[in-house]
């Protein structure tokens, strides 16, 4: 066979799938098909959200925040018709004295209260219902020999200097009632003497106390009834008796306290290296001593050994609002007591971190502890007032500091203003 005589084979085309040509279609229909189930998962999320009630955030957050700046304003003078109704002055419920001037402030906004002639000292304090307040002047001296007490209702201050030879001043106590201010001063002797609110005056409308032997701190938790930390003890005096009583004849009492609701005392009995701690009820009954190591000890996060509570009690401890509990303090290091929460009915305590507790400072509600402190930062030394936190399980952590003040007076009850 020749060549010319052969027929070309047939070329055969390639095998073409059906599937090939629906697989642009498939992969579309599948990239749909998973972005309308994950909008319908979201969907689901979403609607399963609304139903889940959210958790409060803590009252107030262990984060710091700064304060505001302190307004140096002079009040506008009120003036009003002898027949007007005069409204008290709405003021937040800490006080505070800055360059001898008094402010007010509900923690987050500051104002002026009382533009001073003559200057604020120390020692400012709420009467029981917040109608007045009151401090000791500031002297050309370190002897404070005066108090000022300011009225909300007529927006004025008055004086009371109780020894025109400018004796010492020493502490002073409101009335229950609010009619009356007891006055603890020094002059030769040791005296307490009953001064009006309603009728201001320097002179005492009674006199209660006068003796050579030293009085320090005042109290008057009921209607007749006034405290008195003397060097016997501590004494109590009806109002309109010519003696006192001794309440508990300790003697070295160095700091004492008025629980919240002014039914008992707290005091301890010692020195700076180790105090004991009592708590008595104001007509001297019920008198018991700390525990020095409760019966259930709680170190808490601070890593340290329960040993540290043999070295025993600073003299500071503070109420909690409620009165059930303490701040309380250990010796640790030097000038830096181990602070922990004392419950006064469960008989136990808690630590919570190495602080440096003051006398004054006071819990301003169950979570906020409130003091006076010195601000060593600086190239002179200077007074702030800080508030400290346990919220969040924060171990008494900073969150306001108001700089360059002092003397914190903070009204405890829980009302509006």
């Amino acid at each position: 066979m020749d060549q010319s005589s052969a027929q070309p084979s047939e070329v055969q085309p390639p095998f073409s799938s059906p599937f090939k040509k629906f697989l642009p279609l498939i992969i579309i229909f599948v990239f749909i098909l998973v972005i309308f189930s994950g909008l319908l998962a979201l969907s689901a999320t979403k609607s399963s959200q609304k139903n889940i009630t959210p958790t409060p955030t803590p009252r107030p957050t262990a984060t710091p925040f700064p304060a505001p700046t302190i307004p140096l304003v002079t009040p506008v003078p009120t003036t009003s018709s002898p027949s007007a109704t005069i409204s008290p002055v709405k003021i937040g419920r800490l006080a505070f004295i800055k360059d001898g001037d008094i402010y007010h402030s509900d923690l987050a906004s500051y104002s002026l209260l009382v533009k001073n002639a003559t200057g604020a000292g120390d020692r400012l304090s709420w009467s029981p219902e917040g109608n007045f307040l009151a401090w000791r002047q500031k002297t050309t001296t370190a002897t404070p020999s005066a108090l000022t007490v300011y009225s909300r209702e007529k927006d004025s201050s008055f004086a009371i200097q109780p020894d025109k030879e400018a004796g010492e001043l020493i502490d002073y106590a409101w009335s229950p009632d609010e009619k009356e201010i007891a006055v603890l001063f020094r002059n030769k002797l040791y005296n307490i003497g009953l001064f009006s609110i309603i009728s201001p005056s320097s002179s005492p409308s009674a006199s209660l106390v006068s003796r050579k032997s030293s009085i320090s701190q005042l109290f008057w938790p009921k209607e007749k009834t006034i405290l008195f930390s003397a060097e016997s003890g501590i004494e109590s005096i009806e109002i309109g008796s010519s003696s006192a009583k001794m309440l508990t004849s300790e003697k070295n009492v160095l700091n004492m306290k008025l629980s919240p609701d002014a039914s008992r005392l707290l005091y301890a009995v010692g020195d700076n290296k180790k105090s004991d701690l009592y708590i008595i009820n104001i007509d001297g009954s019920g008198k018991k001593m700390l525990p020095q190591i409760p019966a259930k000890v709680d170190m808490g996060t601070t890593g340290q050994s329960a040993k540290i509570l043999d070295k025993g009690f600073i003299p500071y401890a503070v109420f909690f609002p409620k009165g059930d509990r303490l701040i309380i303090g250990y010796h640790f290091l030097t000038n830096l007591p181990l602070v922990g929460i004392y419950d006064i009915i469960q008989n136990s305590f808690t630590a919570v971190a190495p602080f440096i507790l003051y006398g004054s400072d006071v819990m301003i509600d169950e979570y906020g502890l409130l003091g006076e402190r010195i601000n060593t930062t600086q190239d002179i030394p200077s007074w702030q007032i800080s508030l400290f936190t346990l919220e969040d399980n924060a171990n008494l952590a900073t969150v306001r500091v108001i700089p360059g003040v002092s003397s914190p007076a903070f009204f405890s009850k829980d009302v509006s203003y």
